[in-house]
């Protein structure tokens, strides 16, 4: 390792981002209007100050925008003089997770045999779905079995796949332990905290954690795509000494905004994430 790793926010909202196809809503509107109000696609980067390495995390409907971004925090690029990322790691198969992936293919970027960490059954959905498959076929990707509770090393910095519970349609889920001189935890997705998530979360010095709505009562169909409300998880991890963000925001949270809820959250020793916030590990 060349220098100290650091975590970079890529993007900070929910698979849509801020603002929303097709949403007119005042957090929206104000995000159209006004770029500091807008979230990309969850995604995070793991690199080294010296520029030796960058990983990603995810790689969002925003990818090609968040590669720009990562070229203003490091000085070189990993493979092929492309793209400044040196491998990627996935999280599940919702699909603000994975579809920059499309970006590698010959019609965009035509990545060279990029690597792609990824459970068992990621690996078997993208082999076996187009377009997908054909950034198999064509080497663009390669892609790397992850066990879930078995860490790797990666350029000095350790990365620990921890299983989530959220809703499998295609894929199972899991969150990363990123370790380096501190311990970081990124789960941007979960349907619910289990007692094993909030004993890591206490293991760590920095989490970074589903924050996608406030309350229950935030949209009609919360019980079709359940994650833990923020105000719940304030109290459930109130006792908790790590430093907490939450991230994955839905362009409905109230906390998209600097009112009563956000005051809330940071009154309560919680912080939430936006995008290009720096985090050393």
């Amino acid at each position: 390792m060349d220098g100290k790793a650091k975590i970079t926010i890529l993007g900070s909202g929910q698979d849509g981002g801020v603002p929303h196809a097709g949403c007119h809503c005042p957090s929206c509107a104000r995000a159209r209007n006004d770029y500091t109000f807008r979230r990309l696609a969850p995604s995070i980067a793991v690199y080294d100050e010296g520029a030796a390495f960058c990983y990603v995390i995810d790689a969002s409907f925003d990818f090609a925008t968040q590669v720009d971004m990562l070229r203003h925090r490091i000085d070189r690029v990993a493979r092929g003089g492309k793209i400044p990322v040196s491998a990627i790691l996935l999280t599940h198969a919702h699909v603000g997770h994975y579809a920059g992936l499309l970006t590698l293919g010959v019609e965009v970027l035509n990545a060279r045999e990029l690597p792609i960490y990824c459970t068992p059954s990621m690996k078997e959905f993208l082999s076996l779905s187009r377009p997908f498959s054909l950034l198999v076929e064509n080497s663009n990707v390669l892609l790397h079995e992850i066990e879930p509770g078995r860490g790797f090393m990666l350029d000095g910095v350790e990365f620990t796949p921890l299983a989530v519970p959220h809703r499998g349609e295609i894929t199972d889920t899991v969150g990363y332990g990123i370790g380096a001189e501190r311990q970081a935890l990124y789960i941007p997705d979960t349907d619910r905290w289990s007692d094993r998530i909030i004993e890591q979360i206490g293991k760590s010095d920095i989490a970074l954690i589903d924050g996608t709505f406030y309350s229950k009562d935030e949209i009609p169909r919360f019980g079709d795509v359940p994650h833990p409300p923020i105000e719940e998880t304030l109290d459930l991890l109130k006792d908790v000494d790590t430093e907490i963000y939450f991230t994955h925001i839905n362009h409905t949270n109230p906390v998209n905004t600097m009112g009563p809820e956000r005051e809330h959250v940071e009154q309560r020793g919680f912080m939430v994430a936006y995008d290009g916030l720096v985090l050393p590990i």
